[in-house]
C-alpha cells in the first residue's frame, strides 16, 4: 500500500486541468510529459525528490484520472492507497 502525497495530488489536479497540457494527438488526450513537468515546477524538484515512489504515485493518479482505476476498484481493494482527490474529468466549456 502506498499513500498519495497531498501536495502531489493537488499539483496533479492543477496540471491535468491546464489546457496547455491537453494534446489531441495523444490517444488519451493528455501530454503526460507536460503534466509531469508542471508538477515539478509547482512543487519544486527538491520536494519531488523527497517523495517516496513518485512515479508510482503519478501513475496511479493518471490511472484514476483516465478511469482505468475507478472508485469501485479503490473501495473493493482494502489495500488500495487513499485516492480521495477531486480530479476534474472534464474541463469547463
Amino acid at each position: 500500500m502506498i499513500t498519495i502525497d497531498t501536495k502531489l495530488a493537488r499539483a496533479f489536479n492543477k496540471a491535468v486541468t491546464n489546457v496547455e497540457n491537453i494534446d489531441e494527438t495523444q490517444e488519451d488526450g493528455m501530454n503526460w510529459n507536460f503534466v509531469d513537468a508542471d508538477i515539478h515546477m509547482d512543487l519544486g524538484i527538491p520536494y519531488v525528490d523527497t517523495l517516496t515512489l513518485y512515479n508510482r504515485q503519478f501513475n496511479h493518479l493518471a490511472d484514476c484520472y483516465l478511469g482505468n482505476i475507478t472508485l469501485a476498484d479503490r473501495m473493493a481493494d482494502s489495500t488500495s492507497m487513499n485516492c480521495n482527490i477531486d480530479v476534474a474529468l472534464k474541463l469547463p466549456a
